[in-house]
């Protein structure tokens, strides 16, 4: 089977631990603490950010962050485990040079220091509904709704392909797309492909 996994807060525990960053962004920057909103995705929609501030936070933090964000419970030996039992895994990820100075580098380094098996990486891609058609792939999982609902638009079309969505703070509170099924922890998976 072919695996398509996504990295930040599906593979990675990305929105907790980059509020240390932020709270040193807005002290650093003696910035109002003006939260208006919880469970949303990005720091920009948190607090309301125009685009030079949040470009400012995530290339003063990004890449240090992407380099220290750890790995969810169960996140590596769930990946290497189908890995290892011949199982294709894809990494794609929308990381992008517009918001990191290194994302590319840093994150394979990334996978490796963490010891991530994986076959193919993509990064800078928001499209990943073509990864998945590109790479045939039978399972997808990422953390985004948008994301999950245009995947699980194109698998629907087809049998035996799933969709995951990891739970996350910003997702908890939505529905979850049709034909989307929503893990707690990514060992939750090996549950549907056995």
């Amino acid at each position: 089977m072919i695996f398509v996994f996504d990295i930040d807060d599906t593979i990675c525990d990305t929105d907790k631990y980059s509020e240390k960053y932020i709270n040193e962004f807005f002290a650093n920057n003696n910035l109002p603490y003006k939260q208006i909103a919880t469970n949303v995705r990005f720091a920009e929609e948190k607090f309301n950010w125009d685009l030079d501030t949040a470009l400012n936070w995530y290339r003063t933090y990004g890449d240090k962050m992407m380099d220290e964000f750890p790995c969810k419970p169960g996140a590596v030996e769930t990946i290497n485990a189908l890995h290892d039992a011949g199982h294709k895994i894809v990494i794609a990820t929308a990381r992008n040079h517009n918001w990191h100075t290194n994302s590319e580098e840093i994150t394979i380094k990334w996978l490796k220091e963490n010891n991530i098996k994986y076959d193919k990486f993509y990064i800078d891609r928001l499209d990943k509904e073509k990864i998945c058609e590109e790479e045939n792939a039978d399972i997808f999982v990422d953390d985004d709704l948008k994301i999950a609902s245009k995947v699980a638009e194109k698998f629907s079309k087809s049998e035996n392909k799933f969709v995951f969505l990891p739970t996350t703070n910003f997702n908890i509170l939505y529905e979850t797309p049709k034909n989307v099924i929503r893990i707690n922890s990514l060992n939750e998976i090996t549950k549907y492909i056995k």
